[in-house]
């Protein structure tokens, strides 16, 4: 009875369990209180008669143990990376299938003992995020401009520069999100190119058709309307693109011109026609009265000359005599 209540009980167990528990950090499980209860709850001093209930505390810390349950792993870095895939527009991108592989890789319920796995697998997000590559803006528009611009004849206008800048102020190398300058590159062409003016057309074929006919005095043809009808149809205000309608003007009154007739059945020469624009101007002879037939002019002069020889001789012959 004696080494019954004297000898001490066993708190090998007890201790081992202890020894377990205080190698464990606290802060890793959900609730660590039952351990430390367990704990708590040891008495020492008991002998060996009572050490079924050493043994049972050493049972009790060892059972809250195996009840503790690891917290869960932080997310929060992965649901940060994630969120930031999804705000992406994949469109964007040339290639986005490294991201969305990171992001299934995903897997949840890991505890806070493999937090370095969850963290790497925000990292594995991170990473094929910044290996994004952009893709390259669109700049069909562009080179329609330019296309549209080059297929023009710049000296058809009256100032193709603005044409000409806008062409060469393109920048090429930029990429989808900078879409908006881009187009703002064609729409400044564009602009340009509607802002062209053409140049006058050269009506000096046509001013010079009418000076001629204006010298003549219709009084002196038969029928002077057609000169004076193909003068009426002329249309100001043409441009470089219109010069075969007005060169047709020209034709028109220089045709009306070469169709006159004179009243008189004597003259038969019609208006001398328009020198060509390459041709060398001729001298004339000066001339009075009607100035519209050089040739009854010649003739006239010739005559006039044969009376006045003709003069002379007979007066030599009248002085002779005497």
């Amino acid at each position: 009875m004696w080494d019954a209540n004297n000898i001490p009980a066993d708190y090998t167990a007890v201790d081992a369990a202890i020894g377990k528990v205080n190698a464990l950090n606290k802060d890793e499980y959900k609730d660590f209180t039952a351990v430390e209860a367990a704990v708590n709850a040891v008495v020492r001093g008991k002998n060996i008669t009572k050490q079924s209930e050493v043994d049972a505390m050493a049972k009790a810390i060892e059972d809250a143990i195996a009840a503790l349950q690891y917290k869960d792993a932080d997310y929060t870095k992965v649901d940060a990376a994630i969120a930031k895939a999804n705000a992406l527009n994949k469109d964007e991108y040339k290639d986005f299938t490294a991201v969305e592989a990171a992001v299934n890789a995903v897997v949840r319920n890991k505890n806070i003992t493999e937090q370095s796995e969850v963290d790497a697998m925000a990292q594995d997000i991170e990473n094929a995020i910044d290996t994004l590559q952009y893709k390259d803006a669109d700049y069909t528009k562009v080179d329609a401009a330019i296309a549209k611009a080059n297929a023009l004849n710049k000296d058809n206008y009256k100032d193709f520069t603005g044409v000409e800048a806008a062409v060469n102020a393109v920048t090429r190398g930029k990429n989808i999100t900078q879409q908006a300058e881009v187009d703002a590159m064609a729409k400044a062409i564009e602009d340009a190119i509607t802002a062209l003016q053409y140049k006058d057309a050269d009506y000096t074929r046509v001013d010079a058709a009418i000076a001629r006919a204006n010298a003549l005095n219709k009084n002196d043809y038969k029928d002077f309307s057609g000169v004076e009808c193909a003068i009426r149809a002329v249309a100001r205000g043409k441009n470089i693109t219109q010069q075969a309608e007005v060169d047709a003007m020209a034709k028109a009154i220089e045709d009306a011109l070469a169709a006159l007739q004179y009243k008189d059945a004597n003259k038969t020469t019609q208006p001398t026609p328009a020198p060509a624009a390459t041709a060398t101007p001729q001298y004339t002879i000066p001339q009075t009265g009607d100035t519209s037939n050089p040739a009854l002019l010649v003739v006239l002069m010739l005559v006039s000359g044969s009376a006045a020889i003709g003069t002379a001789v007979v007066a030599s012959k009248r002085k002779n005599n005497r």
